[in-house]
């Protein structure tokens, strides 16, 4: 009876520290599930949105919170079209479900070396830290995507009518900022006053004023985060975000200045006065 009850003990040990080494995935990496939810699990083709943490031994070399201000969503490859290099945390959202907080471990080998500092190279895994929050199954996918094309052909047409009468000079309610910003506030907003430093995540359409357009966010299916007024963005859309509070709603009209200036970017012409439609959420 001592033997078996020793062999019981030993064993449980083992499967213990089996389950700490975490499991093998369908690539080859080691995973780890620290919380084992029963919530829906994401299948090849679905969309996630995630947070995602990279490390090098102590070192943290990128994060969905610092590059993007919080949560990524993540396309699921399908199945017939997996890269030849098909990614540690493809393989570890397979065996993940919603609310799930999991580690998975990828050898370094040439290819990582690379991006590795010379400081690490002696470091043999890179850690991905991974929390899934929501899994959006394609067809979700594609409906959201549906409703944000007619968003964003709404935006357009109010921007073009707002133009026509810009152009015309006959558009009420445009106030003008001493730094020769203009701004037609189409809502204020319900939420808190924007801060210095806060993150904020806006939904945008620019455009010249002839109606050119040169960049929207709401076709690329996400907003854009940026910490507010610290200088990541041009002087105007700084200046007349700051203008709303969360939930609010303004067209801006940016002089060259405020701009890309005399210098110009890509599509848009130097000495250029820029349009832009923001939406703070």
């Amino acid at each position: 009876m001592r033997s078996i009850l020793i062999f019981g003990i030993a064993l449980l040990a083992f499967l213990t520290a089996c389950q700490s080494d975490g499991i093998k995935t369908e690539h080859g990496y080691r995973f780890i599930n620290h919380t084992n939810k029963t919530g829906i699990k994401p299948q090849p083709g679905d969309f996630v949105l995630i947070n995602h943490y990279v490390w090098v031994g102590d070192s943290m070399m990128s994060s969905t919170v610092t590059n993007f201000g919080g949560a990524r969503e993540y396309e699921m490859f399908t199945k017939d079209n997996l890269p030849i290099r098909v990614p540690a945390i493809y393989d570890a959202l397979l065996l993940m479900s919603e609310g799930d907080s999991g580690t998975v471990y990828e050898k370094v080998d040439t290819f990582l070396q690379k991006f590795i500092p010379p400081a690490l190279k002696d470091v043999k895994e890179v850690r991905h830290e991974i929390v899934l929050y929501d899994v959006i199954t394609r067809a979700e996918k594609e409906k959201e995507r549906a409703e944000v094309e007619a968003r964003f052909h709404t935006v357009q047409n109010r921007v073009q009518e707002v133009l026509n009468s810009y152009r015309s000079g006959k558009l009420p309610g445009l106030i003008t900022m001493s730094s020769g910003l203009k701004l037609l506030i189409e809502d204020k907003g319900n939420g808190a006053p924007i801060k210095t430093g806060q993150q904020v995540k806006v939904h945008y359409y620019g455009c010249l004023t002839n109606g050119t357009m040169f960049d929207n966010s709401y076709q690329r299916g996400e907003p854009y985060a940026y910490p507010a007024n610290v200088g990541q963005m041009i002087p105007g859309f700084d200046e007349g975000v700051m203008q709303l509070n969360y939930g609010g709603k303004a067209i801006l009209f940016l002089p060259p200045k405020l701009g890309y200036g005399e210098q110009g970017a890509g599509p848009i012409p130097p000495n250029s006065e820029l349009v832009f439609y923001v939406e703070v959420l």
